[in-house]
């Protein structure tokens, strides 16, 4: 029984060890060796993720969030189990703290792996902007005036065409996923690097959950899965939908995703998601100018916007302000933080970078 119970804790530090390596062996290699992340990123990983989404797609319900509800209850039975046996164990505790070291190493070290060939490393590929052409600067507060009319006027134009609710909101299309699916195979064949597999976007069963954490979908590197939060407001589901799909195919930085979402909304033929598409960047653009002009010439603006658009708004704002708490700004703290980690050095300011590239693909088709 000694024996047996060495000879494991050994085997798991030495299989941890391995995948410890191996995960900060890619993430170094994305950083620092020229060419390593673009290789990676457009040539391995659609086979990884065609793979995996296959495998996950096989589940009507959400894998990920499965996973993550299994994982907390099992992480607090571990716990459990650490403090009842650190009681216990009076003589062998030495032998139990290396077991319950190589336990801990070897699923970090599993997480840190699958982060690393999930997500990690396209951070550091060549970026969509480059492979659409687009050369980003710095805009002046007319321009981001102008682009942001043509936004409220695409907004105004598509609404024309699309069923309200009692309530004022659009109405949710049932097959929401297969819209978003169409729409990013459809932008596919003008872009090749996002001609990929594409599984459905699942909806997570705890949403309120991520209403608390500000999160509207969220991609996840252990299953590769994309996934949405149900409660979000229609107007934004369908952007959300393509933004998460985008991801799938490898582009994982968010202000690019956006942009992504955008394109397929734009594109698709759909009347829900070009609405959406709309709406969302309108929203980016008014914030944008909202942070360079005074509020005399915000107002005004504003008021251009259609009515029930403007009730739209407040109803989003209205949902999010409800979920506004203490566990909320610790959740964008941490977004903060990882996003920074990633070669996203502005943080969460980086989600509203989507406007230079909106600005300068607007510039772009004008010229």
């Amino acid at each position: 029984m000694d024996n047996k119970e060495h000879w494991f804790p050994k085997k798991r530090l030495i299989a941890g060890a391995i995948l410890l390596a191996a995960g900060l062996g890619g993430l170094i290699a994305a950083h620092t060796a020229d060419g390593f992340a673009d290789l990676y990123g457009f040539t391995i990983y659609p086979v990884v993720v065609s793979i995996f989404a296959r495998v996950s797609g096989i589940f009507p319900f959400s894998v990920a969030e499965i996973m993550v509800i299994l994982g907390v209850l099992l992480a607090l039975f571990s716990i459990v189990y650490f403090i009842v046996n650190m009681i216990k164990r009076k003589g062998r505790r030495l032998r139990f703290l290396l077991s319950s070291f190589s336990s801990v190493l070897l699923v970090g070290s599993i997480l840190l792996f699958e982060f690393t060939y999930g997500m990690g490393i396209n951070y550091s590929r060549r970026p969509f902007s480059e492979i659409a052409g687009l050369q980003t600067g710095k805009y002046t507060k007319e321009q981001v005036l102008e682009v942001l009319e043509y936004a409220i006027a695409n907004v105004a134009e598509s609404g024309k065409s699309i069923e309200l609710d009692a309530d004022g909101h659009i109405v949710t299309p049932r097959d929401l996923s297969a819209r978003g699916v169409a729409a990013m195979k459809k932008l596919g064949e003008q872009y090749s690097a996002l001609d990929s597999y594409y599984a459905g976007v699942k909806p997570v069963m705890l949403s309120e959950l991520m209403c608390y954490g500000h999160i509207s979908g969220i991609f996840t590197f252990y299953s590769l899965e994309a996934n949405y939060n149900t409660m979000n407001n229609a107007e934004e589901l369908g952007h959300t939908v393509c933004h998460e799909l985008s991801h799938m195919t490898g582009f994982m930085r968010e202000d690019e995703a956006n942009y992504i979402g955008f394109l397929a909304c734009r594109d698709s033929g759909d009347a829900y998601l070009t609405y959406s598409g709309w709406y969302d960047i309108m929203i980016h653009l008014l914030n944008a100018y909202y942070s360079v002009c005074t509020s005399a010439e915000y107002t005004e603006v504003y008021r251009t916007i259609p009515d029930y658009v403007r009730r739209q708004l407040d109803m989003q704002n209205e949902l999010w302000d409800r979920y506004d708490t203490d566990f909320g700004e610790a959740a964008e703290a941490m977004n903060d933080v990882y996003l920074k980690i990633n070669n996203q050095s502005d943080g969460t300011k980086s989600y509203g970078r989507v406007v230079d590239l909106m600005i300068a693909d607007y510039y772009s088709k004008k010229s």
